[in-house]
């Protein structure tokens, strides 16, 4: 048995939408400068010539008389051919490069609509495309002639334009607009939707229209029941909303408000439930040692940890104190288990906690030596050498405890400050630490490294050579040059070392 399918029903198909919307005011200006350059040099470009990576086609500039169907041309070109070719052809490619930018401005528009962290390029384009096909939608349904939307800031103080339909590209670069003072803003916040059917009276003025338009509906977007923007609809002419067009403009806003939650959920990336404790600790750990840097005008620091573990159980730290010296500091604890690497924690948090009041550095390490022992009942021995300097002498004075070793090195050689064979923090109540003075000149190096280079083999004499080596060539991270250096000699032990250069 055939069914017939009557002729009374069928599928109308509307016009696609997945190509961005072309306007007449979208080309407005490239289209005057056209002009200009035809009335200047007396050539015109052939519409049909490409506009990127090709030459441009010049023909000169001529007038038709209708009436006598003959073909006049205008007075000599003013500017040669060559010249003038030369000109189409850079302002061809200056008209194609503001082409990209305009679509790399309203791709990263879309993305900074949805607040995503990391959105892919092909997802930048699609949200871009869909943003601005659901406002053309917005404005068919309505019967306006063009759409804008508008998000909010952090501070919920200003309003950028984030997307358009049928408004000139130049928009999408507009200043931000104040949201204190945008009435029609404001009040479709408060109400949901505000109506203008007149702007050309006073309405105009009353509601602030960010747009020239004759009247326009303004819609609230809404995310979890908080404003985030505003969708704006514009028709040139005043209109009479109906009720249907005032709902059609509420439903956009909220088909706005689910593309733009949408994009930033799939922007964010999925954490995946990491149960290795292990890693979990290396990652925290890696995320709290500095970075090198510039710590006072003229003093830069540095310092790195390697370890052929997972986790460490040194640090480094650096900072500048309430009276100005520069401090530094780098530990390791006895213990190579993951215990060692709280052990190296708890040294850590202790030594931040006393630096904050007057202190010499041989104090620091007994107040540090003092938590140890009274935190734990097992043994919490550490390593470690803390350093001040006067960022103006270059002054200083350090102690160290356990196998810490410090040098200087200069362009012309190095000299040892401290040899690492001291006791160890928490191995006794009343710990002593060995202490020592001294001044750094400009040009000179201040290092400091944990036993494991030792222990790999590379002797203090290497990392003096090193060091003179680094200076004599200017080197601004020399901590960089003997890391590279020692790349060939096999890493068995973990390897700590900080640095600090006056320059």
């Amino acid at each position: 048995m055939t069914k017939t399918i009557p002729n009374y029903l069928r599928v109308h198909r509307g016009p696609g939408l997945s190509a961005p919307v072309e306007t007449k005011r979208s080309h407005e200006t490239v289209e005057n400068f056209w002009q200009a350059y035809t009335d200047v040099t007396g050539w015109r470009v052939d519409e049909g010539s490409p506009q990127k990576k090709a030459k441009c086609k010049l023909l000169p500039a001529v007038g038709m008389d209708l009436m006598s169907g003959m073909e006049q041309h205008q007075e000599t070109p003013t500017v040669a051919k060559s010249s003038a070719q030369r000109l189409a052809e850079s302002a061809a490619s200056l008209a194609a490069q503001l082409e990209e930018t305009r679509q790399t401005l309203r791709q990263q528009s879309a993305e900074l609509s949805a607040r995503a962290a990391i959105v892919n390029e092909n997802a930048r384009g699609e949200l871009a495309t869909s943003v601005e096909a659901s406002l053309q939608n917005a404005a068919a349904a309505c019967q306006c002639d063009s759409a804008a939307m508008y998000l909010l800031d952090n501070d919920t103080q200003f309003l950028t334009i984030r997307s358009t339909y049928a408004l000139p590209p130049t928009r999408m670069s507009a200043p931000q607009r104040e949201l204190r003072g945008s009435r029609g803003d404001l009040e479709a916040m408060i109400q949901g939707v505000v109506v203008m059917n007149d702007l050309n009276a006073t309405l105009g003025e009353t509601y602030c229209s960010p747009e020239p338009a004759g009247s326009a509906i303004c819609a609230a977007i809404m995310n979890a029941g908080v404003p985030i923007g505003t969708l704006w609809l514009y028709a040139d002419e005043p209109s009479d909303f109906q009720e249907s067009q005032i709902a059609a403009a509420k439903l956009a806003a909220s088909e706005l408000a689910l593309r733009l939650q949408c994009a930033a959920t799939s922007g964010t990336p999925k954490s995946k439930p990491d149960h290795d404790a292990t890693s979990q600790l290396a990652t925290w750990q890696f995320a709290g040692l500095p970075i090198g840097t510039q710590l006072a005008p003229g003093w830069r620091v540095d310092g790195m940890i390697e370890s052929p573990r997972s986790w460490a159980t040194g640090w480094h730290t650096w900072d500048v104190l309430p009276d100005g010296t520069l401090m530094l500091a780098i530990a390791e604890a006895d213990d190579h288990t993951i215990a060692g690497a709280m052990t190296a924690t708890v040294a850590r948090a202790a030594l931040t906690a006393h630096t904050g009041y007057r202190h010499s550095p041989q104090q620091l390490l007994q107040r540090v030596s003092d938590t140890l022992w009274q935190s734990s009942t097992m043994d919490q021995l550490t390593s470690l050498l803390y350093a001040r300097i006067d960022p103006e002498t270059g002054e200083g004075e350090l102690a160290a405890a356990g196998s810490m070793t410090a040098m200087i090195a200069s362009r012309y050689g190095y000299r040892p400050l401290i040899e690492g064979n001291q006791i160890p923090l928490a191995s006794r109540i009343d710990m002593k630490a060995s202490a020592s003075t001294f001044r750094m000149m400009a040009g000179e190096v201040f290092l400091s490294h944990s036993r494991g280079l030792a222990s790999d083999g590379i002797s203090q004499m290497l990392l003096g050579n090193h060091l003179s080596e680094a200076m004599r060539n200017s080197d601004s991270c020399p901590l960089a040059s003997i890391r590279r250096s020692l790349t060939e000699i096999p890493m068995k032990h973990e390897r700590g070392a900080v640095t600090i250069l006056r320059q």
